[in-house]
């Protein structure tokens, strides 16, 4: 059978397996070709120190998706050249632990996953009668629903990030001229839609009218703390089928909160200087970085936790943060504190 988002309708597949050992969890590696746009950043070794932990606890390995980019490296290839003892470690750990690879938006063609890796693919595993978990593309408000048109932006934007460096959120952590350049020129095209939406409303298209100003909205609220505006959606998700636990990846911010009734774990990321991942021992769960050790709750979240995003858009944050001359607040006030 052939996998790609060329052919939605075979992209579903269920998964449930026993909660009757640990199970780690990892998601958006987005290995890639090596080369100094590779996200992942060389950090081989350390998630071959975490594969071996897994293969000695006898506990299985569960990838939340995005485990290669296509998109950066341009085929597999040179992701295989780049990171080779890395993806050979994985087929090993298949075969003898068995590792479970929920698909998410970044894998446009995932046979080989389950072909030439081995692993087990589906798009919804759950554990146990009540944990769930998906990449979590799924809850995202602008990729979920429009996966082809947001591949043709993901090019594009590789494409930039190739010849101007690192154009990324949140700014506090990409502050470079580009990406200083990006966010204000952000600001001018709110006005532009902004008038678009106006003549739009005029001629009776109210639709049509609200949807560039959401796009840029939708990204103020990631910038603001809630990446990728998947948070309550997310939790909504999880009740819908019953699930108590929801794990997914997707967002890159690794947190442990208590919403309503769903615990929301959220796995983080391997890319740049991340290296984070999440543990069920059976009974419990809990977030770290395997190089730091850091654990996480849900400190990240209070933003969202609080409903401070909920009507953000982007007047409000400009208003808050910018400080002319290219200059943004919580980006300067970080510089201060690392001095």
């Amino acid at each position: 059978m052939s996998w790609s988002w060329s052919q939605p309708k075979e992209a579903t597949r269920e998964k449930r397996i026993a909660a009757d050992r640990p199970v780690y969890f990892v998601s958006d590696l987005h290995l890639g070709d090596g080369s100094r746009s590779d996200i992942f950043m060389r950090k081989d070794r350390a998630l071959l120190e975490l594969l071996g932990r897994v293969r000695d606890e006898g506990a299985r390995l569960v990838i939340v998706g995005d485990a290669i980019d296509f998109y950066q490296a341009w085929g597999l290839t040179s992701v295989l050249k780049a990171h080779g003892p890395l993806l050979r470690a994985l087929s090993e750990l298949a075969d003898r632990n068995g590792v479970v690879y929920v698909y998410g938006n970044h894998d446009y063609d995932i046979a080989l996953f389950h072909e030439l890796f081995r692993w087990e693919v589906c798009s919804t595993l759950r554990i146990g009668p009540d944990i769930l978990v998906q990449h979590g593309h799924q809850f995202d408000p602008f990729i979920g629903p429009e996966l082809q048109s947001s591949e043709m932006m993901t090019r594009i934007h590789h494409a930039i990030e190739h010849v101007v460096g690192w154009v990324r959120m949140p700014l506090h952590e990409f502050y470079t001229p580009a990406n200083r350049l990006v966010y204000w020129g952000f600001h001018k095209l709110w006005h532009a839609l902004k008038l678009r939406a106006w003549v739009f409303r005029s001629l009776g298209f109210p639709n049509v009218a609200r949807k560039g100003l959401d796009w840029v909205n939708y990204w103020v609220r990631s910038e603001s703390g809630d990446p990728m505006s998947m948070f309550w959606p997310a939790l909504e998700g999880a009740r819908r089928v019953g699930a108590t636990t929801l794990v997914c990846g997707h967002a890159h911010m690794p947190g442990l909160v208590q919403a309503e009734g769903v615990q929301y774990v959220n796995t983080g990321s391997w890319t740049f200087g991340h290296a984070q991942y999440a543990v069920f021992d059976g009974s419990r769960f809990s977030v770290r970085d395997w190089i730091t050790g850091r654990e996480y709750g849900g400190e990240l979240y209070q933003a969202a936790l609080a409903r401070e995003l909920v009507d953000i858009d982007m007047d409000r944050w400009w208003r808050n943060q910018y400080l002319g001359w290219f200059r943004f607040r919580s980006a300067e006030l970080r510089r201060q504190v690392n001095g």
